[in-house]
């Protein structure tokens, strides 16, 4: 063999031995990269809360299963295997978070004076599996079935509360077109969590509404007695003055009287005493005689004069 072909074997030889070692290399790093994905996958899916036990068995087979490719597996098998893992929690992540959306709602909505014993019982039943349940669906399905059962008890208990302040006549008019546009919401609502979401927002806002609307009857009662009272000031003092204007004319109207009668019986006296008691002359008629035909029988009598016998005052 001449030197140019053993030199060229012996550049072949160590090529194959270059791309050898090359290739354990890249395998040796992707097991290294897998290992540590299978590390993250499972201290990833243990913080989970709301799994299964049908889906933590089945991760469990994945990551034993992935174990086993990290050991014999070739490159490509290596690189699939690490491409799965990355996204293998993404459906169990969905189911916990959904599972944990619920198994809040209920914790928030056993202890609601709005529900009655056996939903609460259901509820906290619920609470109760959450953390030890088989199967996936079933377990969602009854969290659904129990919360759907809430949510109708809650609308109409709720519903009746807000409506009861809606009629009232002392309701603020901003107060009730809110109260009925979430009302409208909880009736369109299709997610349970949004449907409670408004509930709570409508309990909230009732109670609020219905201590405004309290604190505005009793406002406008308060005006509507003050608008009374001085009403009845006003017709009471009416009435007074008219009454005090009728004493001083009755008043009044008696003392003309008194004074007329004062009049006529000074007149009187005047005219039937024996003693001219005036400050001026007075005609005495001789009695059967009168004014027209007292000529020769009547005289004339001078103040502090006395009246003849058999005659009387001519006035």
């Amino acid at each position: 063999m001449n030197k140019k072909i053993r030199n060229l074997l012996a550049a072949t030889v160590m090529f194959s031995g270059l791309v050898t070692f090359g290739c354990a290399n890249d395998v040796k790093s992707f097991q290294t990269d897998l290992s540590k994905q299978i590390e993250t996958v499972d201290k990833q899916y243990k913080k989970l809360d709301y799994l299964s036990t049908d889906d933590q068995t089945t991760l469990k087979k994945e990551l034993e299963n992935s174990k086993e490719v990290e050991k014999s597996g070739s490159r490509s098998d290596l690189e699939d295997e690490i491409s799965h893992l990355k996204k293998i929690l993404t459906p169990f992540e969905s189911k916990d978070r959904k599972i944990a959306g619920e198994i809040t709602t209920a914790g928030e909505l056993r202890y609601n004076a709005a529900i009655d014993a056996t939903n609460k019982e259901k509820l906290t039943d619920l609470i109760a599996k959450s953390r030890d349940f088989s199967d996936y669906e079933s377990f969602e399905k009854a969290c659904q079935t129990a919360l759907i059962q809430t949510k109708t008890q809650l609308v109409e208990a709720v519903s009746n509360q807000a409506n009861v302040a809606i009629g009232s006549a002392y309701i603020p008019q901003t107060d009730k077109v809110n109260l009925t546009a979430i009302i409208e919401k909880i009736k369109k609502a299709d997610n349970i969590t949004l449907a409670y979401s408004y509930l709570n927002n409508l309990q909230t806002t009732t109670s609020q509404v219905v201590s405004r609307t309290k604190e505005n009857e009793s406002k406008i009662k308060a005006a509507e007695a003050k608008a009374e009272a001085d009403k009845k000031a006003a017709q009471a003092a009416a009435e007074k003055a008219k009454a005090d204007a009728d004493r001083v004319a009755q008043e009044q109207a008696q003392a003309a009287q008194a004074a007329q009668a004062a009049q006529a019986a000074q007149v009187a006296a005047d005219t039937s005493g024996s003693i001219n008691n005036t400050n001026h002359t007075k005609w005495a008629v001789e009695n059967g005689y009168n004014w027209h035909n007292r000529k020769g029988h009547s005289r004339i009598i001078p103040p502090g004069g006395s009246l003849p016998p058999g005659y009387h005052w001519q006035v």
